[in-house]
């Protein structure tokens, strides 16, 4: 095998770890791309041959007897940690739209001023 190497310096040359070079942020673009190419095709071809699988498996008793049996053990064993999370996120949720009202009631104040001052210049 022919080893030709074309160097232009003759001691290799440092790149700082913190900073990226054009050519890096250009390549990982591509490559975040393809990747999300690749996951969107895998992903697609599990969900299609899922739908096959689980369409041919839901006729059969038995499969969803242990599929029922399996829930419902998974649910018992989980219960208490099902229990805090359902807790935590109707406290969140709660929270949510108590912000998004207080939002709402400034956005229309604004509003109104906006509209005040409108008047008023006139």
């Amino acid at each position: 095998m022919n080893n030709i190497s074309s160097g232009i310096h003759s001691t290799p040359i440092e790149q700082d770890k913190g900073q990226m070079t054009m050519e890096d942020i250009h390549s990982s673009k591509g490559e975040v791309i393809v990747k999300s190419v690749a996951t969107a095709v895998v992903v697609s071809s599990i969900i299609h041959a899922g739908k096959g699988v689980m369409a041919a498996l839901s006729r059969h008793p038995l499969v969803m007897f242990s599929i029922g049996m399996g829930a419902g053990y998974l649910a018992h064993k989980y219960r208490k940690k099902i229990i805090s999370v359902t807790g935590k996120t109707a406290e969140q949720s709660k929270g949510f739209v108590l912000r998004q009202k207080e939002n709402l009631k400034d956005l229309f104040a604004e509003t109104e001023e906006d509209a005040g001052e409108k008047d008023a210049s006139k």
